[in-house]
């Protein structure tokens, strides 16, 4: 498998700078075990806290140690190949004007704070917000840095949709904790959605930081919310679902058009 920087397109349309490609001649395999690699540790983790029935705050700083592992030995991986760090993405995003400087991604977390009850449980504050920095990190890292460089090659459209699917079925390993399936199923969704938006941001900006941050404030948020399915909570899901399927669609018509073996440079 060979590793360069994807050819640049128009440049109305991406950022200056080119983002890394794996040449390999099989990137969905590359991209599955790419997916796999960034739950491993992750589910680990939350193993062995269900495992030695951890509760309050060790229950949330154990999975959050082996998520922070995970988004290590990630950015290992990127650092030992050949392109650099910021070929895929740690750095400054570009073109803020043509992703309306993420502020529907601003305005989801606004739904969830606007229509939610938020507990702040002062003895596991500390414990949920380092495991929202770790998986803001890690999945950010493992999915739109790594695996849509294994991906890219397909094009930008391709790989974005490619991604975001294996981005939500890779939620579904939460079978394994006991999740009812409507539950299950209504993360694959949530997942693909906002992999989709996350990973057209990285196609359209070249960085990775605006997926981090809103990434780490989003699960700060929602590791608080009372969990009790209200017809007020149920509307600001709906809400949040709607203003990020429309963003989507928005940033969708911002991508270039391109074939197999061309990608978006960034």
């Amino acid at each position: 498998m060979s590793i360069h920087l994807a050819p640049r397109t128009e440049p109305a349309l991406v950022a200056a700078r080119p983002m890394a490609t794996w040449g390999t001649r099989h990137p969905w395999r590359s991209a599955a075990a790419v997916g796999l690699g960034g739950v491993l540790l992750t589910a680990f983790g939350m193993g062995v806290a269900d495992a030695l029935e951890l509760d309050g705050a060790s229950a949330l700083l154990v999975p959050a140690a082996f998520v922070g592992l995970s988004a290590v030995v990630g950015s290992l991986v990127m650092w030992r190949s050949r392109p650099s760090m910021a070929d895929y993405g740690f750095r400054r995003p570009e073109g803020g004007a043509r992703i309306l400087w993420a502020l529907p991604l601003l305005a989801a977390v606004v739904i969830v704070i606007a229509t939610s009850e938020i507990r702040l449980v002062p003895a596991t504050l500390a414990a949920s917000t380092l495991l929202a920095v770790a998986v803001g990190f890690n999945e950010e890292i493992w999915f739109r840095g790594l695996l849509l460089a294994a991906l890219r090659q397909l094009g930008a459209r391709r790989s974005i949709v490619a991604s975001s699917a294996i981005f939500g079925a890779l939620h579904l390993t939460n079978v394994f904790t006991g999740q009812p399936l409507p539950h299950l199923l209504a993360q694959f969704a949530f997942a693909c959605l906002v992999g989709f938006v996350l990973a057209e941001v990285v196609a359209l900006t070249g960085s990775l930081w605006i997926g981090i941050v809103w990434h780490v404030v989003y699960d700060a948020v929602a590791l608080t919310v009372v969990d009790d399915f209200t017809d007020q909570g149920l509307l600001g899901l709906t809400a949040v679902v709607v203003v990020l399927a429309v963003y989507a669609a928005w940033l969708w018509r911002a991508l270039p058009v391109d074939g197999p073996g061309v990608a978006v440079a960034g």
